[in-house]
Order: C-alpha cells, then structure tokens, then sequence
C-alpha cells in the first residue's frame, strides 16, 4: 500500500486581524495510523481541526500526496453536529448524501438506531449516533477527523466507535480530539499538544504530564 503524505505549513490561523490563534505549524505525517490533538480548552484544537477540512481561513499550504487538500477529501466528525431536527435519521442521511455530492453510500451503520423517528426526539446519545451514522456512510474519504466523538455516548458505544475509528486508521490518516485521552491514548500513531498558538508532536505516555503542568503553572 502506498502511504500518504500530509505535510501542513501554516504562518498563522487567525479569527481577525489582531486574534491569531495558532502559528508557524510545521507538521508531516507520512503514513496511515491514528493522530491525537490534544490540549487544554481555548487553545485551538478544534480551529486546527476545522482548518484541515477548509473551514477556516489561514496563511500557508496544506498538502496531501503534492496537491493541495480539498475539504472533499475530508469527513469531519463535530463536536456540536450541525443537525435539522425536523428530518428523521434516514431524510438526515439522504441529505447528506445530496449536499455532499458523494453516491456511494454504506448501508451498513455504526450504530442501530430507529432512523423513523424525528431528530429533534431524541436523546443526545441517539442523536451523536445519528450524526455518526450520517458522516461515516461513505468511506471513501482520504482523511477522516473526530473533534470530541465521545461526548454524550455510553461506554459501549464509546468502545464501538473507537473500534471504527482503529480500523479507519488501516488504510487512512485519521485526526481525533478528545477529553477522553485515555481511551485513545494506546492506539495513537502520534501525539500532537496544542499550546500558546503552537502544536508540537509528543511521546503518548507524557500526554497527561503535559496537561497536570498546564495546570500547576495556572
């Protein structure tokens, strides 16, 4: 299998003029696996996460295989998914499936839900399945991002995604952002800290130090 290359050189990411949030990111990552953002709240996961997949503006080049990355090559998972609450799961999974442009849809789900039922009835746990369901319809994206997947699941479920999302990494890159760290931490190809405008790679197992002396120093 020929392994990708993803090579990110960002001068800043910034919400205006004067707010720069993140800049002089260097990063390469030269094989399929699973990579982990992490960070403390407010220091720009979720911006860095959003950039990847063309949601947000930035100065810089992102690369996949030499050519700039397209937000079509990318499935990014919200954390606050953008949901129409008066469509049932199956109406939400076709819609998707429009605006997308994208045909070749799975019929098998993640998770087994009542797709009949309206959005706006269910419980956020039903709903984060729906979600999933929708975005991981389709495999045949190049790159595939989790911003907080876990929130609002059970343990079981948890554990069921996390089993997706191992598999995704076989033959993808794969990005996710999490609180959770330790449900992640043993399966991570990389370890990326995000801290004053800065991502820098990291070993796993000193994720938590980072994160304890983040706190110590206020």
């Amino acid at each position: 299998m020929v392994q990708p290359i993803l090579e990110i050189n960002l001068e800043k990411i910034s919400y205006d003029l004067d707010k720069v949030i993140l800049k002089a990111i260097d990063l390469k990552i030269d094989s399929n696996g699973l990579y982990g953002v992490f960070g403390r709240n407010g220091q720009g996961k979720s911006t860095f996460l959003k950039t990847l997949c063309g949601l947000k503006s930035y100065e810089g080049t992102i690369r996949l295989n030499n050519e700039i990355l397209q937000p079509s090559d990318v499935a990014f998972l919200a954390t606050e998914p953008m949901i129409y609450e008066y469509l049932t799961a199956e109406e939400f999974y076709k819609f998707y499936q429009k605006v997308s442009g994208r045909k070749n849809s799975n019929s098998t789900r993640i998770f087994d839900i009542d797709e009949k039922v309206l959005l706006k009835t269910m419980s956020t746990g039903t709903l984060k399945k729906a979600y999933v369901n929708t975005i991981l319809q389709f495999d045949d994206y190049k790159i595939y991002i989790f911003d907080e997947p876990f929130n609002g699941l059970d343990i079981e479920s948890n554990y069921v995604l996390l089993h997706k999302i191992r598999e995704l990494a076989k033959e993808n890159i794969v990005f996710v952002s999490s609180h959770i760290i330790e449900i992640v931490s043993p399966y991570l190809t990389k370890t990326f800290y995000v801290n004053e405008q800065q991502i820098t790679e990291v070993e796993n197992e000193n994720i938590m130090n980072l994160f304890m002396q983040s706190i110590d120093h206020g």
